[in-house]
Formats: C-alpha cells, sequence, structure tokens
C-alpha cells in the first residue's frame, strides 16, 4: 500500500509539472490548464502538501528508498512551482502599487458579467452585419466621458465581442464608456478588411458620440493577442489610403490612446511560429509576399506621432512570443512614443481572463494608471 500511494503521488506530481511547463503547440486543453495552474498556482500547494506527508510516512514504513526519495523531491517540486508564480505577482504588485485582493483570487474562476447596455449594427460589409455592444455608466454625465473600444482575440478567426463583459464592471465603475467592435474573421482572408472594419468602428462612435455622452477625443483602442495586433494597426495607419475604413465612411480615425495584450507587432517575424494561422489571415504565405505582411504589421506603420501604448505580456506566452512586445516597445522608445511595457514573468497567453487570478488584478491596476494618464475621466 505505501509503494502504490508514494508512486500514484509522484505520477501527480510529475503530471502537474508537465503541464505547468507544457510547450507551444500542446492541446487547447492542455494549454487551457496550464494557464490555470499559472493563474491559481497556490492551489497547488495541496498536492504538494500531501506529497510531503506520504514522503513523510515512507520514511517510516518499509518501501524503496527511492520512493522516499521521489516523493521528498516530488514535493519539494510542486512547492515551488506552486509558490514561485504567486510571489512574483505579488513582487511586481509592491513595486507597481498595484494592490492583491486574496478574497477575490479564490473566487469561481468566471462569475456573474453584466450583459450590454444596449446593442447596434454600426455597418454593413460583404457578407455580414458588424455590430457594437454598448456598456454605459451608470448615471447621466455632467460633461463627455472617453469611451474604451474592445476588440477581442481569437487568432483573427475565432472569439466574440462579448469578451468585452469580463471587462465591462471595471470600465464602467470607473466611468468609461464600453464599446465592443465586431469585425469579419476568416475564412476566406480578412488581413485587409479586419483593419477596415475597426476604422468603420472608430467613425461611427465619433460620428455618434454625443448620443452616449462621449469624448469622441478621448477614445481608447483595447484589444487582447489577435485583437490587441489589430487596435496597434488601426490606431498607428490612421489616414494611410492602403487601410481604409471598409465602410466607406470618411474622417478622421485617430484615437487617444492604445492599450494591446499579448499581440504580435511584426507579421513577418511571427510567421516563422504561426504561419498556417497568418497564411489565413492574410490569404498568402509570406514568401512572395513581404510587402502585404509588412503593410499588415503595426510596427511598420509607427510614426513619433503614434499614440500613447501600454503593452501587456506573459513571459511564458506559448502562443504568442514575449518578443514581440519587446520589439514593440524598442521601437517605440526609438520613435520617443509614449508608452509602457508590463511583462508578467510566470504568466501564459490569455493571463488576465480568469476572474480573481493575479494576473487579471496586476492587468486592471496597469489598464487603470495607464488611463488615468492618457484618457482621464473629468
Amino acid at each position: 500500500m505505501p509503494t502504490v500511494l508514494a508512486l500514484l503521488h509522484i505520477v501527480g506530481c510529475v503530471l502537474l509539472a508537465a503541464v505547468f511547463f507544457a510547450p507551444a503547440g500542446v492541446p487547447t486543453l492542455v494549454h487551457l490548464l496550464k494557464g490555470i495552474l499559472r493563474e491559481y498556482s497556490l492551489v497547488m500547494l495541496l498536492p504538494a502538501l500531501l506529497t510531503a506527508l506520504v514522503a513523510f510516512w515512507c520514511a517510516h514504513v518499509e518501501v524503496w528508498k527511492w520512493l522516499r526519495w521521489g516523493t521528498t523531491v516530488s514535493a519539494l517540486l510542486v512547492g515551488v512551482l506552486a509558490v514561485w508564480p504567486a510571489a512574483s505577482a505579488w513582487r511586481m504588485a509592491r513595486v507597481n502599487d498595484i494592490p492583491l485582493d486574496l478574497r477575490a483570487y479564490l473566487r469561481p474562476l468566471v462569475g456573474a458579467r453584466p450583459l450590454p447596455s444596449q446593442t447596434i449594427r454600426f455597418a454593413e460589409v460583404p457578407g455580414r452585419e458588424l455590430h457594437a455592444d454598448i456598456f454605459l455608466p451608470q448615471g447621466s454625465p455632467a460633461t463627455p466621458r472617453p469611451a474604451v473600444l474592445y476588440l477581442h482575440g481569437g487568432g483573427w478567426r475565432g472569439g466574440e465581442r462579448a469578451y468585452a463583459r469580463a471587462w465591462a464592471d471595471f470600465f464602467t465603475a470607473k466611468g468609461y464608456v464600453l464599446i465592443s467592435l465586431d469585425y469579419r474573421l476568416f475564412p476566406p482572408a480578412t488581413g485587409l478588411s479586419a483593419p477596415g472594419d475597426v476604422k468603420c468602428g472608430i467613425r461611427w462612435v465619433k460620428d455618434h458620440a454625443a448620443t452616449y455622452g462621449v469624448d469622441p477625443a478621448r477614445l481608447v483602442l483595447f484589444g487582447e493577442s489577435a485583437g490587441g495586433h489589430l487596435s496597434m494597426l488601426a490606431a498607428y495607419s490612421a489616414g494611410d489610403s492602403r487601410l481604409p475604413s471598409s465602410c466607406g465612411a470618411t474622417g478622421d480615425t485617430a484615437v487617444a490612446a492604445v492599450i494591446s495584450f499579448y499581440a504580435p507587432g511584426d507579421l513577418v517575424a511571427d510567421a516563422a511560429n504561426n504561419a498556417d494561422t497568418l497564411e489565413g489571415f492574410t490569404g498568402a504565405p509570406l514568401e512572395g509576399h513581404r510587402e502585404l505582411y509588412e503593410l499588415l504589421s503595426p510596427i511598420h506603420h509607427l510614426g513619433p506621432r503614434a499614440p500613447p501604448t501600454l503593452l501587456l505580456h506573459g513571459g511564458a506566452d506559448s502562443v504568442v512570443s514575449p518578443a514581440a512586445s519587446v520589439a514593440m516597445d524598442a521601437r517605440l522608445a526609438q520613435l520617443g512614443v509614449p508608452h509602457a511595457l508590463f511583462t508578467l514573468p510566470y504568466a501564459e497567453h490569455g493571463f488576465d481572463i480568469w476572474d480573481g487570478g493575479f494576473g487579471r488584478q496586476l492587468a486592471r491596476g496597469r489598464v487603470g494608471h495607464f488611463l488615468q494618464q492618457y484618457a482621464p475621466v473629468e
């Protein structure tokens, strides 16, 4: 019995470690579990403690010597994996003056999320209608207020505007209008149309700003993953005739600031690890179409007058390399554009999707500071 119990605990600890360090290309479920383990690493203290108790028991009964050492090492390994992400998050919170809430950490992974105040159709483009979910703060504003325009992730072929519900309470509680915009997904290829859909949405918000009490001069584009890429691309290419609004709307599509989470900024560089997806998005392989990939890369549209930008990325991201945001950070610094890069060393792709996780809490703190600086609610 002691031998079987010790073996089961060693195998369990090895499986936890394997998921914790899972590389790119693993099945979606494994990737999802990896993200949860890293965001809620403290739950691994329980198997670490149980394995430590088994190791203590094995030390006082007749078992193979290697089992005694194996259970001890396994308990130590899982214990370290349990503590490292949480300790890293608390250190970052202290350095950046962001409070972390342990009670929120212990809540369900995904809690109740608000429905939009209203949903409108902002454009009709070939193949579909484009809608926007609008989340309004309570009360009537005395003066126009800033708005955050949200673009969902999903690799340019999936996802939905309803993802914005995870952020709705945060923004509306601070007095921001949150507007989640549709954009076309592939297939067929949408590389040249999706940025135009975003610009169409920006123009619609500016044209109808008075209806929702929005200040058109204080719009912030906020996107996650593929949505982060489109946020940067639409913001940095404002006025570029090669990427026009897809609904024929004319006029200014400039924004006050950009927030991008774990997004590729250079599709040429990203093609090395994401060739199939990018070929679906652009409609062509990189070979022979480098100019197209550069046209659709935010980093190639950057100039000294680009809007202030906040970049957030997980240091353990196995979907979009952290090097993508590092390269954007370097280019923004070179051009003298106000910006900030916030890297969570332990975090995976999509670290902010779990309601109480430390990654979500840290991200909200950084986003709040950034908005207060560049698009404050008066």
